[in-house]
């Protein structure tokens, strides 16, 4: 698998069909997957858009202030224990942290140490200072390195995000089903991005083969069909699209 493109096995196919142009697009969309080389980099171009995004309409929109958190495993855990250890303490110490300051919002991100314990990294808004998070995160079972400081801007709040999901990226040995990226419920999600105007996209299932698709459009409407990978097809799309 390269980092060009999406080579996932078992992805469904699609048609992406444009009536008034008379043009048909098969292709398969990405898996989405953070194990995918291709698609672990756009997810976290994505994540990183949405750091950056939450960041500001936080900050400009509601006058947040923004911290950059960090906190440790204990020291005397094993890799495996920290794994084991931090639901249950994150919870710990969440509930303390909200009974100080309720509604706060915040991005986490994991990092697994080099030595295989687990670190975590967020941008949030609550207020309370390093010693705060030393104090209480060692009472809730973490390391008592943790650190509590301002972004320098906007965009060293997303370069943040984004350096610690490049970290990652270096190592496959995470769980099953881990969440890379956590944010919290009220964490600012984007805009839902607009579909291009003028197509409509149907899904392949297994009881409609794709020549049956392809059949129609080609030969009894005489559409011009294109076969692309995610990336082609997405690149048409745009460019046959009105403004």
């Amino acid at each position: 698998m390269n980092n060009d493109k999406c080579d996932a096995r078992n992805r469904p196919q699609m048609l992406a069909i444009n009536n008034k142009l008379r043009q048909a697009i098969v292709f398969r969309p990405r898996c989405k997957q953070w194990r995918c080389p291709y698609c672990a980099q756009v997810n976290k171009r994505l994540w990183t858009m949405r750091a950056y995004y939450g960041a500001e309409f936080l900050q400009d929109g509601e006058g947040e202030n923004l911290r950059f958190i960090t906190l440790t495993s204990h020291e005397k855990l094993s890799a495996r224990q920290s794994w084991t250890v931090w639901p249950k303490a994150w919870a710990k110490l969440y509930m303390r942290a909200k009974r100080i300051q309720s509604g706060a919002s915040y991005i986490l991100v994991p990092e697994q140490h080099k030595d295989g314990r687990l670190h975590v990294h967020f941008l949030a808004t609550w207020d309370m200072s390093s010693r705060w998070w030393k104090d209480n995160a060692r009472e809730c079972g973490l390391g008592y390195m943790a650190e509590a400081e301002q972004p320098r801007s906007l965009a060293h709040a997303a370069w943040y995000i984004g350096k610690y999901i490049s970290k990652q990226l270096d190592t496959n040995q995470w769980p099953k089903g881990f969440r890379r990226v956590r944010p919290s419920h009220n964490w600012p999600k984007m805009p839902p991005a607009g579909k291009p105007k003028g197509w409509h996209f149907v899904v392949i299932d297994a009881g409609n083969p794709l020549s049956h698709y392809t059949n129609i459009l080609e030969g009894a409407y005489d559409y011009r069909l294109w076969w692309s990978d995610h990336k082609q097809a997405w690149a048409i799309i745009s460019e046959y699209s009105p403004d």
